[in-house]
């Protein structure tokens, strides 16, 4: 099992810290990135991305790893928190 895999894992039965951290850590960046790319802001980019990884972390226990991978189900999650801006 990967590491990512045994990251949500943990976050999903126990809300480890330390795996949500090297969960966010991961993807920081590149969402980060996406978002500028999107907005063209870079201070609105930075919140947007922290407001993702809120609602990542709050709604984790609903991740199903069978219906898509990790990296499918937070863009889709950072597509909508656009919308919704």
């Amino acid at each position: 099992m990967d590491s990512e895999k045994q990251w949500i894992r943990k976050i999903q039965k126990s809300a480890d810290k330390a795996a949500a951290n090297r969960l966010v850590s991961k993807y920081y960046k590149e969402m980060v990135a996406f978002m500028y790319k999107q907005t063209l802001d870079e201070q609105l980019s930075l919140d947007l991305t922290q407001e993702v990884f809120i609602a990542v972390l709050k709604s984790i226990a609903h991740y199903d790893e069978k219906k898509g991978s990790f990296r499918t189900w937070l863009y889709k999650v950072a597509t909508n928190r656009l919308v919704d801006y």
